[in-house]
Formats: C-alpha cells, sequence, structure tokens
C-alpha cells in the first residue's frame, strides 16, 4: 500500500530493532491519517526538491518498539504516525526549515556541516515551527535552538 506517491506504508514502518526483537510495529486508521499527513506535506516536497529516493530511519513506532530504543522520549511523535528521522544533508534541512510546515524540525547531531541525520514531525492542527540542534554532553542528549 502507497502512502503517497514515493512512499508505501511497509517503508514508513519498517524498523531493524522490530524485526531483530519480534516486536509489532503496525499502525492503526488515526496513525495511518497522520502518516499520510506528514509525507504529503514534508517527505513528497523534499524528495521532489532533493530529485532521488530518500530512505526513511524511522517513521513510525509502536508503544513497544519505542520503549525498546535507548534514549526515545516517552512522548514521541514517532508513535502518533507524525515523524520521520531522515538521513539527509544541510541544504534539505534548509529546504524544510525554510520552505515547508513543520511542528519540530532537529539537526541530530553531526557536526557544523553536515547532521548525522534530521528529525522531522508534522502536526495537522497545531505547527510549532520549533528548530533544534541536538548534542550530547557527558553521554546525553541535549537540545538547542538552532542558529
Amino acid at each position: 500500500m502507497k502512502i503517497t506517491e514515493h512512499l508505501s506504508l511497509k517503508e514508513f514502518i519498517h524498523s531493524d530493532t522490530a524485526v531483530r526483537k519480534g516486536i509489532s510495529n503496525e499502525m492503526n486508521s488515526v496513525q495511518t491519517l497522520r502518516a499520510v499527513d506528514i509525507c504529503t506535506h514534508i517527505f513528497e516536497p523534499l524528495r521532489e526538491f532533493v530529485g532521488k529516493p530518500i530512505k526513511i530511519n524511522s517513521g513510525f513506532r509502536s508503544i513497544e518498539l519505542n520503549e525498546a530504543l535507548r534514549g526515545s522520549s516517552t512522548t514521541s511523535q514517532h508513535m502518533k504516525g507524525e515523524a520521520l528521522d531522515l538521513p539527509i544533508d544541510s541544504e534539505a534541512f534548509h529546504f524544510i526549515k525554510d520552505n515547508l510546515p513543520f511542528d519540530q524540525l532537529i539537526w541530530e547531531h553531526g557536526n557544523e556541516n553536515k547532521p548525522q541525520w534530521v528529525h522531522v514531525s508534522f502536526h495537522k492542527e497545531k505547527n510549532r515551527g520549533e528548530v533544534l540542534r541536538a548534542y550530547k554532553s557527558n553521554g546525553r542528549t541535549y537540545y538547542k535552538p538552532f542558529k
């Protein structure tokens, strides 16, 4: 089943961790509608901008999968079908920041020139437009406003 033109449901829910640990990672109808929203408003315009396929590092996460991932937030929008982690570069990050509606956009780790990955979330009714940079200190992840 396709969520949008360039993305299947299978890709959105795939998790190597879920497969390895035998965790179910299926979405309900509300989560699926939210997945369609983020893919329509974020993934497809970004895919068009980049001009080539984009692999999703993490899309949907069931509660059990989210708990199995060390360091995942207990309020993660991934569990609602509202978030994507993408292995994109700084140009794609800035395209999202400057052109697309989003709730949160996070430059995850990496360095000043390239993120390790980018987290982006979308909420149909209330996008905050929050832009952050994740960094590690003493083995913990912290967030600060992106500059």
